[in-house]
C-alpha cells in the first residue's frame, strides 16, 4: 500500500515552492504491474512531457526523499488543456484541506483505474493585482 501522508507531504513541498495544482492524485491502473501512477497537473508545468516529469521528480526527491518514489510506476504530468481534466476537476473536485477522494474500479483519462486517490483537483484561483486608484490634486 502506498503511503499517501508521504505524497501529501510532497504536495505541500510543491505548492509552496512552485505555486498551485490543478491535479495531484494517485492511480493505480486495473491493468497495471501493480504500482501507483503520480498524476499532476499545474498551470506553471513546462510543456514538454519530459521536462515536466524532470521537474517533478526533482521537487518531490527534494521534499520525501528518492526511497519514497520505489512504489510508483511512473509520474505523470498532465497538460491543463487535457479534456479528460476538465471532466475529472467537475466530477471528483478536491480542494486543500479536504480530505482525499478514495475511488475504486473507476474510469478515469481513459484508463480503468482499480484505485484512485485524489488529493488536489481544483483549478487554481488567480488573483487580479490589486487596482490602484489614483486621485486627482485639487
Amino acid at each position: 500500500m502506498i503511503t499517501v501522508d508521504v505524497f501529501r507531504k510532497a504536495m505541500h513541498y510543491i505548492v509552496s515552492n512552485k505555486g498551485d495544482l490543478t491535479l495531484y492524485a494517485l492511480f493505480k491502473r486495473a491493468n497495471g504491474i501493480g504500482e501507483w501512477d503520480l498524476a499532476v497537473s499545474a498551470p506553471w508545468l513546462p510543456k514538454s512531457r519530459y521536462e515536466a516529469a524532470s521537474e517533478l521528480v526533482d521537487l518531490i526527491v527534494k521534499s520525501i526523499g528518492r526511497k519514497s518514489l520505489v512504489g510508483l510506476a511512473r509520474i505523470e504530468p498532465i497538460p491543463n488543456n487535457d479534456p479528460n481534466l476538465k471532466s475529472l476537476l467537475a466530477e471528483f473536485p478536491v480542494d486543500d484541506g479536504e480530505p482525499e477522494r478514495r475511488m475504486r474500479n473507476v474510469e478515469l483519462f481513459g484508463l480503468e483505474m482499480e484505485q484512485a486517490i485524489i488529493l488536489r483537483a481544483k483549478r487554481p484561483v488567480t488573483k487580479k493585482p490589486a487596482r490602484r486608484v489614483l486621485q486627482r490634486a485639487s
